[in-house]
């Protein structure tokens, strides 16, 4: 009852699960959930940045952290909805 998932009226809306891993690891990182996307070009939007930053935290040595994100499609980024650390 959420949505129809009529696409010539714009009626999308999904949530994308991003977990990128190290080269040569066979074990996926620390997932993320990015909600509310409404659009093909908003989901291709959101999970690019999202691999981008979760790789961007590994490369300088930080950890990804488990967390609901919302997408920012003005300004091209992924802001913390809530942490999903207990």
């Amino acid at each position: 009852g959420v949505s129809d998932g009529d696409m010539s009226r714009g009626s999308l809306r999904c949530d994308a699960n991003v977990s990128i891993r190290r080269p040569g690891s066979e074990i996926l990182g620390t997932k993320t959930e990015v909600k509310n996307l409404n659009s093909i070009r908003m989901v291709e939007r959101a999970i690019t940045r999202e691999v981008a930053r979760q790789a961007e935290r590994l490369e300088s040595g930080r950890r990804v952290e488990p967390a609901t994100l919302l997408w920012d499609d003005r300004a091209g980024e992924v802001r913390p909805m809530r942490s999903m650390r207990a």
